[in-house]
């Protein structure tokens, strides 16, 4: 029987010269430990099994991966092999042609730029380290090394309304950019700004302005020729983040770094999320593995359609064991029929997707359709 192989790798860099007030990813600015975190990767990736060499889509995540050198990606490079998309993300402080120039000849060709906002308030609210002239300037010079270029917008942040958010998005497309990604602040409790918000420093906006603003950005952007693929995600069409889409589409994929993720036919795992005890795991010749988790059966079908859904395109229900389900479901469940009377999904033959209302509510969505069918 032939092993499946790996689709995509995702490298997760968890160093920050400071953490955001938002951030609730696995970062800090434990910076002293870059030399031994570089070598633990390598090494991880070894344990994992050499016959991993190959992998289509390469992803640099964190944290901030532009903090790092360009001989480290070279060093995971040199050991994947062939591959067609190499993403890595940047914080706008560090966007210098030289860098970029260097990245390029050694096999990066995408670049996710993390501008969030080009206003100053916004910026210092969400605790940002750069200034609206340093995200137009990492533009200005991404743009001029790279030709595969996303950028990311936070929305529904302290003071944002719908006329400076598309003022937003009218700068970043003077550039030559081709991906656009749009994330909805999320306060976590764990975060410094949700203590702020809970002092009454910040409000927020009310959620009809949120919601506003998402809809009037979609029109937006698909007026100027980005076609949404996904609920936070805008492409010229041909440039669609492929990594990301093998991951809603519950392609393998392989994680490396601390808090990774990582998931092989129906089996999910977790490296550990603190960098020193990853590190000494992996130097004793150990998989830093911290959770895992097996999908078989109902579950399989259940991830499959809370990931699916997640793509414009939305699911073949046939293909995930779902159809006749539903079409009894459509039948005789008033909350699918509610559903699609509001416009918060659409089923056409056999592929059932979001409108674009539950686009903005798909976990309640995606949450009342498992109920149902589950």
């Amino acid at each position: 029987m032939r092993r499946e192989t790996f689709k995509s790798l995702y490298v997760h860099v968890p160093f920050c010269r400071e953490k955001c007030r938002y951030c609730d990813f696995y970062s800090g600015s434990f910076l002293e430990l870059k030399h031994p975190y570089r070598k633990a990767v390598i090494r991880e990736l070894s344990i994992r099994g050499p016959e991993l060499s190959q992998f289509p889509t390469v992803y640099f995540g964190g944290g901030t991966p532009s903090l790092m050198e360009p001989a480290f990606f070279e060093s995971i490079l040199s050991k994947v092999g062939q591959f067609s998309e190499v993403t890595v993300e940047f914080n706008p402080e560090d966007a210098e042609k030289e860098k970029l120039r260097e990245l390029s000849l050694i096999g990066v060709n995408r670049i996710s730029l993390g501008i969030q906002s080009f206003s100053e308030e916004t910026l210092k609210t969400l605790g940002r380290r750069q200034t609206p002239e340093d995200n137009l300037k990492a533009l200005e010079t991404v743009c001029s090394v790279f030709s595969n270029v996303s950028v990311d917008f936070i929305y529904g942040a302290p003071g944002q309304t719908v006329e400076n958010f598309l003022k937003n998005l009218e700068t970043a497309l003077s550039f030559p950019i081709n991906h656009v990604s749009l994330y909805a602040l999320t306060v976590y409790e764990e975060t410094p700004l949700f203590k702020e918000l809970s002092e009454g420093k910040f409000r927020l906006p009310e959620e009809e302005t949120v919601y506003e603003i998402y809809l009037e950005a979609i029109s937006f952007l698909e007026e100027r020729g980005f076609r949404q693929y996904e609920i936070s995600n805008f492409a010229v069409p041909g440039f669609e983040s492929k990594h990301n889409v093998n991951y809603w589409k519950l392609e393998n994929y392989l994680g490396l770094g601390p808090s990774a993720a990582s998931f092989y036919v129906n089996k999910y795992w977790k490296n550990v999320s603190n960098i020193k005890e990853y590190v000494e795991k992996v130097e004793r010749g150990e998989l830093p593995t911290q959770e895992e988790e097996i999908f078989e059966g109902e579950d399989l079908k259940k991830l499959k359609l809370i990931m699916g859904l997640r793509l414009t395109e939305g699911v073949n229900l046939k293909e995930i064991g779902l159809e006749e389900r539903f079409k009894e479901a459509l039948e005789k469940s008033e909350i699918v029929k509610g559903l699609i009377e509001e416009g918060l999904i659409e089923i056409e033959k056999n592929r059932l997707r979001l409108g674009k209302k539950g686009l903005f509510v798909s976990n309640s969505v995606i949450s009342q359709l498992i109920n149902v069918l589950f």
